[in-house]
Parts: structure tokens; C-alpha cells; sequence
């Protein structure tokens, strides 16, 4: 009896586990990952990873929906920073809810295996409340 519970026990702690790497295996394996400096409401900065996908001189990145802090101070404060192959870029951050299902389309023609396997385990893109950031170039004025 003591062998079938630790097997049981076993396994409800590894399919998290594995739930959890397969995310992030597919999420840091699948392509170029970025890091976002976000801003949280304390005036702190961290470090985020995520994709990035681009379009005829615009990109896009999704980390957050509608409520995200760091996405609703945009209204105050639209800079956006990337540390992207070793360097810092600035852009102005734009909330883009139009650009729903074309922030998708681009991630999976640039991430493929990976974005669909994340979707397979998020519930798919029709459940994603995410919120696009459009991204412009800051300029140097």
C-alpha cells in the first residue's frame, strides 16, 4: 500500500514539473527571446523573457492583458526597453488590442514548434486575453 502512495505522490509532484519545463523548454528553445524591463506598482524593474515578432517595421510583444500594471503605465510613461542580442533598445510601447490575432499569426510563422505546444498547454489563442504591445523606436531627439 506504502509503494502504490508513493507512486501516486510521485506523480502529482512531477506532472507540474514537467508541465512547467515543457513551457519554459519550449519558450527559451524555440527562437529568440528577448528581456523586457517591466515596471511592477512599487517602482521596482524586473526582467522578463519573451518574444518578439515583427512585421514591415513594426514588432509586437505580449507579456500581460488589459489589467497589467506595466501595460497600463504606458499611459504615463510609453518607454519600453528590450535588451535584444546583448543591447538595450528603447521603444515607444503602445497597448494594440487590434493586433490580436496578427501578434499570434507572426509568433507562430517565427516560433512554429514552440508557440504551438505553449498553446496546447494555455487552452489555445481563442483563450488568450494577452495584450499586444506595439513597439516604435524611440528616437534620439
Amino acid at each position: 500500500m506504502m509503494k502504490i502512495v508513493s507512486w501516486v505522490v510521485g506523480i502529482l509532484l512531477a506532472v507540474p514539473v514537467l508541465y512547467m519545463g515543457l513551457i519554459y523548454g519550449a519558450s527559451e528553445f524555440a527562437g529568440e527571446v528577448v528581456t523586457l524591463d517591466r515596471p511592477d506598482a512599487k517602482g521596482e524593474v524586473g526582467q522578463v523573457r519573451i518574444w518578439i515578432v515583427e512585421q514591415e517595421g513594426s514588432a509586437w510583444v505580449e507579456h500581460g492583458n488589459a489589467e497589467s500594471f506595466w501595460i497600463n503605465h504606458l499611459a504615463e510613461s510609453a518607454e519600453v526597453v528590450l535588451s535584444r542580442n546583448g543591447e538595450s533598445v528603447s521603444y515607444v510601447g503602445t497597448p494594440d488590442s487590434a493586433s490580436h490575432d496578427l501578434y499570434h499569426q507572426l509568433r507562430l510563422e517565427k516560433y512554429g514548434w514552440g508557440d504551438q505546444l505553449i498553446a496546447s498547454l494555455t487552452g489555445g489563442n481563442a483563450d488568450c486575453d494577452g495584450l499586444p504591445v506595439r513597439l516604435s523606436l524611440m528616437s534620439n531627439d
